[in-house]
This record gives structure tokens, sequence and C-alpha cells, in this order.
């Protein structure tokens, strides 16, 4: 077996394992149930979810990248999975941001 393809082997197992994680803790944040501060937590949870599962969308696109990168020899559709991969990354993050920011402000409304 050649190093190089081994290598990738053991990359994609890595970005698989960090993309089951992410999964998983996009199934708990979606799950959370909490009434705490009217219910804000929960509803926060969720949306921050739908970025993690983005996120893992976008690791899961970067294993396939590597595998692709040795079966295909096409440069068209490694741009193509480089600028899906980078969109899932960017709009995961948003996601992530803005709930979180819009979680904190609702919690910081509620102290108020």
């Amino acid at each position: 077996m050649d190093i190089d393809k081994l290598l990738v082997i053991i990359i994609q197992g890595g970005s698989f394992i960090a993309a089951f994680a992410a999964v998983s803790a996009g199934v708990v944040m979606a799950s959370v149930t909490k009434k705490f501060g009217m219910g804000l937590l929960a509803s926060g949870f969720k949306s921050i979810s739908i970025g993690v599962f983005f996120i893992a969308a976008g690791i899961i696109t970067d294993a396939l990248q590597s595998y692709i990168m040795f079966s295909i020899d096409s440069l068209t559709v490694l741009t193509i999975i480089l600028a899906v991969k980078e969109v899932l990354f960017v709009v995961g993050t948003y996601i992530i941001v803005i709930g979180s920011k819009k979680t904190g402000d609702e919690l910081e409304s509620l102290i108020k």
C-alpha cells in the first residue's frame, strides 16, 4: 500500500470521527427541552445545532475531497467540492455565531 493512500485513510478516519462527534453534539443540542429562561436556552441550542450539522457536513465533504483527489483527476470537480465545503463551513459558523449572540442577548435582557 502506498504511504500517501495510507495517510489519506488515517486523515479520513479522523475526519469521520470528528463528523460523528459533531452530529452527536447537534442531536444532543437539538433535543434540549429545559425551560430555563422561558425556553430561550432550548431554542438557542436548537438553532446552534443546525450550524453544527452544517459544520459536520463540511467535515464529511472535506474527507470525501481527500478521497476524490486520488480517484479523479478533474480540477473542475475538485474546485466544486472545495466551494461546497467552504460554503458549508461558512454557513455553519454563521448560524452558530448568530444563534449564540441571539441567545445571549435574550438571556441578558431577561436578567435586566
